[in-house]
């Protein structure tokens, strides 16, 4: 892995001084690009592919929080690595922490945590989504073998069975076979209600 391949061109927020200096010596060596922005300063993410922040310096929420939207790694830089600035990181949206004092290793190894860190939440994120909607689909999946009961006055598991087989010769997942089935229900009560 390459240096361009970690983070190629990094945002430097509310970074004093010194610290600066420190970060901008090791990126140079490292063949990265960065900008420094202080106190909201506007400034395009388009080409930004990680954030370092300085906790102690920090006065960039309104940024920091379209960093966030934008999935961006952010890493926060601190001198003092206590419980409160882990947790003050934390809730900045933080994947990794960058200790002071600042070296050219330290920072290749917190940029390449960043950047596998942030993409194993996406990951996270998108499994997480899918099985919130497959736990939708179960609530269709259930109502649609109690119509089915209903409807062929049997019991649960053979509902079940029909729904599934109603599935398999359709090519469906159990689930799309579910929610067709409630729309045919569906559908069929206004045509009902006119013909009484």
């Amino acid at each position: 892995m390459s240096a361009s391949d970690v983070l190629p061109h990094l945002l430097l927020i509310d970074c004093e001084v010194r610290s600066l200096t420190m970060l901008n010596k090791s990126l140079d060596r490292l063949g990265l690009r960065s900008l420094a922005v202080d106190d909201d300063a506007p400034c395009a993410l388009e080409e930004v592919s990680g954030v370092i922040v300085e906790l102690d310096h920090f006065n960039s929420e309104r940024l920091l929080a379209r960093v966030r939207g934008a999935g961006i790694p952010i890493i926060a830089m601190t001198h003092h690595q206590t419980l409160s600035q882990i947790e003050r990181a934390v809730r900045l949206g933080a994947t990794a922490i960058l200790n002071k004092p600042i070296t050219q290793s330290t920072v290749y190894t917190t940029l390449a945590m960043a950047k596998a860190l942030r993409q194993q939440a996406v990951a996270l994120e998108a499994a997480n989504h899918q099985l919130a909607q497959r736990l939708s689909a179960q609530g269709a999946i259930a109502r649609a073998v109690a119509r089915l009961m209903v409807a062929l006055s049997c019991d649960e598991s053979q509902a079940f069975e029909r729904l599934r087989g109603e599935a398999m010769d359709a090519q469906l997942t159990l689930e799309d076979a579910a929610e067709r089935l409630l729309k045919q229900c569906r559908d069929r009560r206004p045509q009902e209600g006119a013909a009484s």
